[in-house]
This record gives structure tokens, C-alpha cells and sequence, in this order.
């Protein structure tokens, strides 16, 4: 692609990316609709409204020419956070992804390939990455995408969890298909909205008893907050969603592991010690791979 076809598509699409019509960037330069519509598919715009040009997009020149450099002295941070700052908020998620995506595809060692997300994919698909340092999945299908990193420390994951019964209290609360539904029903609630465990029993068709030894149990693990009320003379407690960001990664998570992880774009693996420790510190053997072909074998 010649330089003039990559700097009109590189501007077409860092105007569309910021959600700008060509009318409001040419309002923004003081030039008419007409000129911007040229730049984008026939002519330059003069040298000395390049620069303007740039600002009003908050880009940079070189971007704009598709020309990369390498420069020990960029801040990536600054350039993220300002590129973020510019994007309005509805395109702000697809952002995210793109800007995971090409993170965790830059760790596959055997592509030179920009990790670019697709629209859409034919199967229900996950990019993995597994090393003796960090652990990332995402789903990228559009119905929902999601992204989770995760910084291994050097003793292992396992040397976080210590004491485990809360663990074990929470996974044996999740067994329960009822608690499930009582958590998508609080979570679909609005913000600061509370209700009675009769309430929830009515609407969900579940056992007063049983709705409240479950809210209980989540009460206790922080996933819901209650307070109290005298409504008619008579005590009540009221029950609200914390809205735990954990939880819900937790039940999208499981329901991606029993969706089966079958294909991947891309699947990266370069480990030998896994996320995992021994509790004493003591390294496990590497499995030795078989010798390789010597001169002359057949």
C-alpha cells in the first residue's frame, strides 16, 4: 500500500475510532466538510495543517503516515492513558479488547503478525497464554468478550491462598443452581436497590428458607450487604448486591471451562513450572525431552 492510501485510511479510521463525523473535524479545523472528505480519499491536506490535523485528532504525525518507530524513551503508559481519555465511553470496551488482544498476541514468539481481534468468529473461541511468569484467557466472540491477566509470583499461586474454608464455603454456596439465580437476579438490580428475602422467594419462586440461608452465606462472604428497616412498626432486613467484580468473573469463568476450551486464537505456551508451587519450596523435575538425532542416524 502506497504512502498516500495508508495516511487517508489511517485518518478515516482514527476519526471513526474517536466517533467524530467529518463535519465535527472539519468545525475543529475551521475547514468545510468537503476538505476533510478529500483528505480521506483523494489529497493531502497543506503542510502547515498537518500538525492541527494531528492535535485535533490526538495522534500523532507518525501514526498518521504509518510510520513506526522504536523509541527507548516513549512512555507506552501516557500514550494508553491519553488515547483512553479521548474515546468515548461506548467505544471504550472495544478498545480495551483490541489493546488485550494485541498485548497477549505480541507474546507468541512464532508470528511477526499485529494481533488484530475479529468481528466475529464461527466458533466460540479463546486466546490463551501460559507461561512460567503470567497466565491471560480471553473470549472473543462478540456476544461477550472478556480478557483476565494474571502476574505469577515466584512462590506460586497457591502461596496466596492460605487458610482455604472460605474457598471451600463459597464453591460449596455456588453448587447450588438456586444461588446462582438469586445472585443474576440481585445483580441485575440497580444500584443501591435493596430487598427482603421474602421478596426475592416471591419473584424467583424459591423457598423463603432456603433464599435466606443462601443470602446468608453470601452475607458472609461480603458478596451482598444488608441493612435494617422499621417499615409499618415492624423490623426488616433488606438486602442489596455488592456487585462483586470477582463473582462475576468467577460464573463467566466456569461457564467458559464447561463450554470445553476447544478453539483458540491464538493458544501461546511456553512453561515448565506452571502457576503452581511445591509448599516447601523443593523444585519438581523437568520431564527430560528425548535426545535429538545425531549426525548420521537414521
Amino acid at each position: 500500500m502506497d504512502k498516500q492510501n495508508l495516511f487517508r485510511m489511517n485518518l478515516a479510521a482514527r476519526r471513526k475510532a474517536l466517533g467524530m463525523t467529518q463535519e465535527q473535524l472539519a468545525s475543529r479545523l475551521n475547514v468545510s466538510p468537503q476538505a476533510v472528505s478529500k483528505w480521506e480519499n483523494s489529497s493531502y491536506p497543506d503542510c502547515e495543517m498537518l500538525p492541527r490535523l494531528a492535535a485535533a485528532l490526538n495522534v500523532s504525525l507518525d501514526t498518521l503516515f504509518g510510520i513506526r518507530i522504536k523509541d527507548a524513551e516513549l512512555d507506552l503508559e501516557q500514550l494508553v492513558t491519553d488515547e483512553i481519555r479521548t474515546i468515548p465511553h461506548d467505544k471504550r470496551p472495544q478498545f480495551f479488547m483490541a489493546l488485550m488482544y494485541s498485548a497477549l498476541c505480541g507474546c507468541n514468539q512464532s508470528s511477526d503478525d499485529v494481533g488484530r481481534i475479529r468481528d466475529s468468529y464461527e466458533n466460540e473461541t479463546f486466546s490463551q497464554l501460559k507461561t512460567d511468569r503470567e497466565l491471560a484467557i480471553a473470549r472473543l466472540n462478540p456476544d461477550l468478550r472478556y480478557f483476565c491477566f494474571m502476574e505469577i509470583p515466584d512462590a506460586g499461586v497457591n502461596s496466596y491462598f492460605g487458610d482455604t474454608t472460605n474457598m471451600v464455603r463459597l464453591f460449596n454456596t455456588l453448587a447450588d443452581s438456586d444461588a446462582i439465580r438469586i445472585i443474576s437476579y440481585l445483580g441485575a438490580s440497580a444500584r443501591n436497590k435493596m430487598f427482603s428475602a421474602e421478596t426475592i422467594s416471591e419473584k424467583l419462586e424459591i423457598p423463603c428458607e432456603k433464599v435466606q440461608n443462601t443470602i446468608d452465606r453470601l452475607d458472609r462472604l461480603g458478596m451482598v450487604w444488608r441493612v435494617s428497616a422499621d417499615i409499618a412498626d415492624k423490623p426488616v432486613i433488606l438486602y442489596g448486591y455488592s456487585h462483586s467484580i470477582p463473582l462475576t468473573l468467577i460464573l463467566v469463568l466456569a461457564k467458559s471451562i464447561t463450554n470445553y476450551l476447544r478453539f483458540n486464537d491464538p493458544y501461546i505456551e511456553d512453561w515448565e513450572k506452571g502457576a503452581f508451587r511445591r509448599p516447601d519450596g523443593e523444585e519438581d523435575e523437568v520431564v527430560p525431552q528425548a535426545p535429538w538425532w545425531k549426525d548420521g542416524e537414521l
